[in-house]
Formats: C-alpha cells, sequence, structure tokens
C-alpha cells in the first residue's frame, strides 16, 4: 500500500515551485544570519516588526495592514531539509518533491507500525490504505514548503510508538524516547500538538496500568515539552497576530472561538468527503450556510450509524478523541485539506474500525449500509483517483501569478514606476508575482499600491486632480481571502488615516463591524503623473485601467 500511495503520488514530482519556496531561496541565498539565521526565518513571513511593516507597507502597498501583523513559525527541523535542498538541488523542484515523498513513505511505514500494535488486523490494514491514499495529502504533496507537515508527524507517530512500547511492554526507553520525539515533531511544525490528543486518549483507553489519574500524570514529561517549546517559541518573538486567516487560540481566543465552529465542520467535510476545505473562502454567505449544514448533518448521521458499531472496541475512542482534538490547532491556520495529516490519522483509523465491523455483520438498515457504502466510496475508491490529480493543485497558483506577471512589463524602467491596482481579488496573487521575480532577479515596480481587494465590482469616484472615493461592494476585508492581513478583532473607525509616501489613506466610512465601507486615497501628484501605472484585476491577471474625470464615478469590474 505504501507503494501504490508513493505511485498515486509521483505527479507532485511536476508542481511547480510557488510562493513561499521562492521566498525561501532568497533568504537561503542571502544567509545574513548564515545557517542557524535561516533556520529561525525560514517559516518568517512576516515578523510584527513595526519598522518591516513599514517598509512591507510601502513594498506592496496593503494599507489595511495590522501594525502588529505576525505570521512567524519556528520550524528548525523542518527548516534544516529546506537548507538541504537549497544547497544541494537549488534548482530541482522534482528533487524537492521526491525529497517530501521520502517523508511521507517514512510516516505511513511509522502509521502501519501504529495501527498494527493499535488496531485489529483487517482495522490495521484498512487504515494504512485510508491514510496512504487520502486524497486530502495531494495538496501537501504539490507544495514542498508544506513538507513540515509530514516531518511533525513522522516524529510525533515515533512518539506514540514508543509511548505505547514503554506502557504495555515495559519499554524502558519509551519513557524518554517518547518525549524527545515529541519534541522533535514541535520543531519540525507547531501541527505536532495535534499528538496530545492521541497521548490523552492512549492514557484514558489503551494503557490499562494502574488508576485513570496515575496513567494521566504519566503524561507529564509531554506537558513539560509543551510548557518549554511554548516558552521558547513565544520569547522569540514567533506566533501569529493581526491576521483574519491565521488566528491564534491564546492571543485572539474571542476571534479564534468565533471562526472555530465553521472552520471544524468545513474541515471535516474535507476529511470524510472529496470536497475539499480550500474552498472555503471562495463561497458566498448562502453557500457557506449550505456547506456548514451539509456537514453536521453528515457528522450526525455518520456518528448515529458508527457509534454502535465501533463503541466495543476501545481504541475507536482514542481515534475519535485524536481526531477531534486535532481539527483544534489546525482550525487556527484556516481552512485548507493540506493541514489534514492529524486528523486523517485519527480518522482513517476510526474509519478502518467502521469498515471492519460492517464487513463481519453488515448493517441491518439500507439506510445504514447506505452511508457506510458511501463513505467506503468516497475514502476507498474515490480518494485514490483524486490523490494524483490534487498532487498538481499548485499548477493552478502558478498559473494565477504567471498571468498576473505577464500583466506588468520586466524591462528595466519598470523599476521607476509605482503600480497602482485599484481593485483585485486579493493581494496574494501580486505578492506571488513580486516575491518570484526578487527570487530571480527580475526588474519590478518601485512600489506597489493596491487600492481595495474582493470578489464584487467597486465604485471609484474621483473628487479632484488627485483623489479617489473607493466603495467595494459590501466594504473592504469582505472575506477570509481578504482579510490574511488584518483580523476583525482590529476594526477601522471613521476618519482614521493611513499614511504612506506618495499618499494618504482616510477611512470615510464604515460598516457595522468595523470594516471600512468607503476610503478616500489621497495621492502626492496628480494620478496621471508619469511613473505611474494603473492597473485592475481580472480574472487571474491585471488589465491597464484609467482613473475617472474629476468628478465622474466610474464602476471597476469584479476581478473574477
Amino acid at each position: 500500500m505504501i507503494a501504490v500511495a508513493l505511485v498515486l503520488s509521483l505527479p507532485s514530482l511536476f508542481a511547480p515551485l510557488v510562493a513561499d519556496e521562492h521566498l525561501q531561496a532568497s533568504r537561503w541565498r542571502d544567509r545574513r544570519g548564515g545557517l542557524v539565521g535561516f533556520l529561525g526565518d525560514c517559516f518568517v513571513f512576516a515578523s510584527g516588526d513595526l519598522a518591516e511593516g513599514r517598509e512591507r507597507m510601502e513594498h506592496l502597498g496593503t494599507w489595511w495592514a495590522a501594525p502588529d501583523f505576525r505570521v512567524a513559525f519556528w520550524r528548525p527541523l523542518s527548516a534544516a531539509t529546506h537548507a538541504l535542498d537549497l544547497a544541494l538541488w537549488p534548482g530541482s523542484a522534482a528533487l524537492m518533491h521526491a525529497h517530501t515523498l521520502l517523508w511521507l513513505a517514512a510516516l505511513l511505514a511509522s502509521l502501519a507500525a501504529l495501527f498494527r500494535r493499535l488496531l485489529p488486523p483487517r482495522a490495521a490494514i484498512l487504515a494504512l490504505a485510508l491514510c496512504a491514499w487520502d486524497d486530502a495529502r495531494g495538496g501537501l504533496l504539490s507544495w514542498v514548503a508544506n513538507r513540515h507537515a509530514l516531518i511533525a508527524a513522522v516524529f510525533s507517530v515515533g512518539a506514540l510508538l514508543a509511548h505505547d512500547r514503554w506502557r504495555r511492554d515495559g519499554w524502558r526507553h519509551g519513557a524518554w524516547l517518547g518525549p524527545l520525539l515529541f519534541a522533535a515533531g514541535l520543531l519540525s511544525s507547531e501541527m505536532a500538538l495535534a499528538t496530545t490528543g492521541l497521548l490523552f486518549g492512549h492514557a484514558l483507553w489503551i494503557d490499562r496500568d494502574g488508576p485513570r489519574a496515575r496513567r494521566l500524570v504519566r503524561l507529564a514529561p509531554y506537558l513539560l515539552v509543551v510548557v518549554a517549546w511554548q516558552a521558547i517559541y513565544s520569547a522569540s518573538g514567533y506566533g501569529v497576530s493581526g491576521s483574519g486567516g491565521y488566528v491564534h487560540p491564546l492571543h485572539d481566543p474571542r476571534g479564534y472561538l468565533a471562526q472555530l465552529p465553521a472552520r471544524a465542520l468545513v474541515l471535516a467535510l474535507g476529511q470524510l468527503t472529496p470536497l475539499a476545505s480550500d474552498f472555503w473562502p471562495f463561497y458566498p454567505p448562502a453557500a457557506r450556510l449550505v456547506v456548514v449544514a451539509s456537514a453536521i448533518a453528515l457528522l450526525l448521521v455518520v456518528a448515529r450509524v458508527a457509534w454502535p458499531r465501533v463503541a466495543s472496541e476501545r481504541s475507536s475512542r482514542l481515534w475519535l478523541l485524536g481526531a477531534a482534538l486535532a481539527i483544534l490547532p489546525v482550525a487556527a491556520a484556516g481552512p485548507g485539506d493540506r493541514n489534514l495529516v492529524f486528523v486523517g490519522i485519527g480518522a482513517s483509523a476510526a474509519l478502518a474500525l467502521l469498515f471492519d465491523a460492517s464487513v463481519r455483520e453488515a448493517p441491518s438498515s439500507r439506510g445504514a449500509r447506505f452511508v457506510v457504502g458511501a463513505l467506503a466510496v468516497f475514502n476507498l475508491a474515490l480518494a485514490p483517483v483524486l490523490l494524483p490529480l490534487k498532487c498538481l493543485a499548485n499548477f493552478n497558483m502558478e498559473r494565477m501569478r504567471a498571468e498576473a506577471d505577464k500583466s506588468v512589463p520586466r524591462a528595466p524602467s519598470v523599476a521607476g514606476e509605482t503600480l497602482v491596482v485599484v481593485s483585485a481579488a486579493t493581494e496574494g496573487t501580486i505578492f506571488f508575482v513580486w516575491t518570484q521575480r526578487e527570487a530571480a532577479g527580475v526588474p519590478m515596480p518601485r512600489g506597489t499600491r493596491i487600492l481595495s481587494t474582493g470578489f464584487g465590482p467597486t465604485s471609484v469616484s474621483r473628487t479632484d486632480a488627485v483623489t479617489l472615493r473607493v466603495s467595494p461592494e459590501g466594504g473592504f476585508l469582505a472575506g477570509e481571502m481578504q482579510r490574511l492581513m488584518r483580523s476583525p478583532s482590529q476594526p477601522f473607525h471613521v476618519n482614521d488615516v493611513v499614511e504612506l509616501s506618495d499618499m494618504r489613506a482616510t477611512v470615510v466610512a464604515i460598516t457595522d463591524g468595523g470594516r471600512p465601507r468607503t476610503v478616500e486615497f489621497r495621492f502626492a501628484t496628480p494620478l496621471e503623473s508619469v511613473g505611474r501605472r494603473w492597473m485592475r484585476g481580472e480574472g487571474m491577471g491585471l488589465v491597464p485601467w484609467t482613473p475617472p474625470a474629476v468628478g465622474e464615478t466610474v464602476v471597476v469590474p469584479a476581478p473574477l
């Protein structure tokens, strides 16, 4: 099954490098802090430093970004694998993807050993097949920078194996090796925190030596690892803040709890069905209600059908708890199937127990047979078909970047211009263009000014020679895709002003939620001044745009 999984994943070898990979390549070439500096900065996308934030705002023109915007992850062990890539085969995306596949093979081999220990024989085989052929891994395998999730899972599964051998076989080395491997998982990715749910479940239902309180106390070394890791993580300036995409449960508990129910349901739907959770940010409000209602209905039906059939197997509680608790850290990063590695471990084992029980004794009702059959089709028939296709997911991102890149000249003269984008779907595509151009040494504008982002049309009025009033349909920052750089917990107020070197943005009106409804942009020179290139988003790229005459109002078409 592992060999089949690797064959199904081979299309990932043809996926291009995108976004984060180009940023990491630039940092490897600079290496101002040497190798140690690269290991610390490899996954720092925004440090939260005010001066750096101002520089980024001048460069990208994202005037709405939170002053404390920070997305900085401490993943030194994963960073070391990228350092290896960039040192040995810096120009080969295929070899970088092949490196990732080695970690996938290591994870599946570890899971095979874990499932053999904790599941009945046939269920262990089914669980490995469900994990190995899970189409949710496709997006992860197409994106080299997401390798950290696989590495963290390898170490975390190793920790579970060591802990289980200590508790049930009396292997004393597991008492210290388990926490050590868990620490390695955390140093690979914060996603390793999801391991705690499986450890907790193991103490409750698998480890039968002594009273429950004593079994839980044996997890103290893992708790100490988490406390030490979090202390160093925070003291070193890592973490997230000011973002509406990444929401830290400790720094912004209200924001996290507000997002958790919908994100958890969408992630569960992505794990159990072919419907990828990645589409969530693009759904209009009505579609979101349908998706959430569908997820609730699916989980209730599956629970009603599955629980009576798996309740007799003690380990079922372990896997269900592990999958449920694994969603909590994943929800902080937002919906995305590539983040479902740890959720998939618990879910695959639980589904395997359900399928195994159904083989031994077929469900009596037609409805129950339909539910079990649908889950089997989704996860054992469709998943391996979709996996190779999803391994090419980053081609879409690269296609969007390439279309946007073609829109802006590459001639040296462009370095003397400022690009002003009146409306775009998100700032992400433009950011990816500049990241790749910088990595390749291709000329790019000296600065960018993105006035608004969103999926709808935008009303633009010109009040004088240097001023535009911009009102996107639904207001600014209307969706999750537009809130990456500013959290809803940091609302705007009327007359808020953001000053850039050649432009001042003034909030004229706001929505009930504190999002700007209308913003006035006043430039230092007339809008038609030489050296200013006006464009708007259209499809996957940008097209030229001409500001209206003084006193005129125009509607800019929706970017998508």
